[in-house]
């Protein structure tokens, strides 16, 4: 069980695709973040949640982080956790990843690297909510904040981070604990149908 690291769980996006808390989901008999806290409990003696709704969550027991700045997206989740963060070093996910596994959150952690953030990639293609992200890239989180309040074209998005940020990308796709389902993403109905049908058979 680590304790140098902690356990991140951004919970704070607005489902208006599901129309519906997709954290709150059920697969089977357990709601979507009760599985995805299941995995990380595995790892981290210490896990945060990022969500705006704090009463939803009361029944995990878990502290529950409020985004500082409204209206942000995931980097508003990240920055305000990472500030809530009493380690150093943190292994963020998403509750739109269902379907992950700690063996995946350990291979991450193991990869010995000295850059700000570690995210795997899949074919070339990066799962930027699925990391180690160190505490000290809230400051390039605040400059890319400000330069969002004076210029619209900067989106402030978590990319806009991993452009600025040093990142590690570690290839997993030919990983013999790799599988195309954990990285299934949950944002649609039709998504959630998929996702409930894969759990089923795990």
């Amino acid at each position: 069980m680590r304790k140098d690291i902690t356990g991140i769980i951004l919970c704070g996006g607005k489902s208006s695709r599901m129309q519906t808390n997709k954290a709150l989901l059920k697969l089977g008999e357990k709601t979507v973040i009760e599985i995805i806290l299941a995995e990380m409990k595995k790892v981290f003696s210490r896990i945060i949640l990022s969500a705006n709704e704090c009463d939803d969550f009361s029944f995990l027991k878990i502290p529950v982080v409020k985004d500082s700045y409204l209206y942000r997206g995931p980097l508003a989740g990240i920055y305000s956790a990472l500030q809530f963060s009493g380690t150093q070093k943190n292994f963020i996910t998403t509750c739109d990843l269902p379907l992950i596994k700690s063996e995946m959150i350990e291979y991450l952690l193991k990869i010995d690297s000295k850059k700000d953030i570690i995210i795997p990639t899949i074919n070339s293609k990066p799962e930027r909510l699925f990391g180690v992200y160190k505490k000290s890239v809230l400051n390039i989180i605040d400059e890319i904040f400000e330069a969002s309040e004076k210029d619209k074209n900067v989106k402030g998005s978590v990319y806009d981070l991993h452009q600025k940020a040093e990142v590690e990308s570690v290839e997993i796709s030919n990983l013999s604990i790799y599988d195309e389902s954990l990285f299934l993403n949950m944002n649609t109905p039709e998504d959630y149908e998929r996702v409930k049908s894969i759990y089923r058979v795990l």
